[in-house]
């Protein structure tokens, strides 16, 4: 038994052998694969090369007539111009803005309806057709997105909380969620944007209910600022009155204690009933809720509020790749890459078919 076990051992070396002889094999294999792709690729950019060096002159004519005409072009052309308006919405206005927006960019884009669109804007039909676009989206804030993700999580119960975390809710926002909006427009004429903007502003937010809601609106917030305005006089008054009774305290004997003292049945003489600095206190309170309501009565007054308006010019908004003088050439410089690569193909089918019947 002892003579028989090297053998396996010289089986085992054997089997070593053969496998490194494998690997060696399937590494000069994959080395010559390499070496092919990058011989493939050296000779492709060679014929490339020698292809536009024999046409160089077709080429550069090509891209230099493409050049000339795409300039002419976009000379004559009309300029495109945008401009951008932000507005903030009350009263759940977003989704009536976004329909009317909707509309405006119908009757100016697709339909071209100039008539339709000059008499919504109140502007000339000659004016109308110079206008191309309307365009609407949120102007996001991960700021407000907080906010109301804050106030959302706290009118949740305990469970719902365990679930609802900020990326979830963040998605589940869309455009009517947030306050404030971007409004652009794009026109041939940059003087345009102040003819339209207080029309266009009035138009989009035409809606019934919600012009009686911003109207009710107001008038509660005055009734509201009427009561504030009553306690302020009373607190006045009141503080008045005690001012009157400490003068009068002070004129007598000091009694101990602070403030102006008042004593009804059987108090004790030393109890202090009412200290005036509280009823000025509360007169302030009453003061900062009036400032909220007349801050509330400015911006609730529209159901739109303009931000920030149009400016008095618009500004190119033309994108390089939509100009013909940039288009043209790299069309020509196609069509001729195209035609000429054809004729090579052809030339080169015409030589293969040329030595098989040679070779037949």
């Amino acid at each position: 038994m002892s003579k028989e076990l090297p053998q396996p051992q010289q089986s085992e070396e054997v089997d070593l052998g053969q496998l490194f002889k494998l690997i060696g094999n399937a590494f000069d294999r994959l080395f010559k694969f390499i070496g092919s792709v990058f011989i493939g690729i050296y000779k492709l950019i060679l014929i490339l090369m020698l292809h536009f060096y024999k046409r160089f002159i077709w080429y550069v004519g090509a891209v230099f007539l493409g050049l000339v005409i795409g300039v002419i072009l976009d000379r004559k052309s009309d300029q495109l111009y945008g401009a951008n308006m932000y507005i903030e919405t009350n009263f759940d206005s977003a989704r009536q803005v976004y329909e009317n927006i909707r509309q405006f960019h119908q009757l100016a884009k697709i339909d071209k309806d100039t008539l339709q669109l000059a008499e919504y804007l109140k502007i000339s039909p000659n004016e109308a057709a110079k206008l191309k676009g309307f365009y609407v989206q949120p102007d996001v804030d991960e700021n407000y997105i907080m906010e109301l993700y804050s106030k959302f999580y706290n009118s949740l119960d305990s469970i719902s909380q365990l679930t609802m975390v900020y990326d979830d809710y963040k998605k589940s926002l869309n455009s009517y969620n947030y306050k404030t909006h971007i409004i652009g427009v794009a026109s041939t004429d940059k003087f345009i944007y102040k003819k339209i903007q207080d029309v266009f502003v009035k138009e989009i937010s035409d809606n019934e209910y919600l012009k009686e809601l911003a109207k009710v609106n107001q008038q509660i917030l005055k009734k509201r600022d009427t009561v504030l305005l009553q306690q302020v006089q009373k607190t006045d008054s009141l503080a008045s009155q005690y001012l009157k009774i400490r003068i009068n305290e002070s004129n007598k004997t000091p009694l101990s204690g602070a403030g102006t003292n008042l004593y009804m049945g059987n108090a004790e003489q030393n109890s202090l009933i009412v200290d005036e600095s509280k009823i000025l206190q509360q007169r302030l309170r009453y003061e900062d809720q009036r400032r909220e309501i007349d801050s509330a009565l400015v911006k609730q007054q529209n159901i739109v509020n303009v931000v920030s308006g149009f400016p008095s010019t618009g500004y190119d908004i033309t994108e390089w790749h939509e100009k013909k003088t940039y288009i043209l050439p790299m069309l020509l410089f196609s069509i001729t890459l195209v035609v000429f690569g054809l004729k090579d193909l052809g030339n080169y089918l015409k030589h293969q078919q040329t030595h098989l019947n040679y070779r037949k």
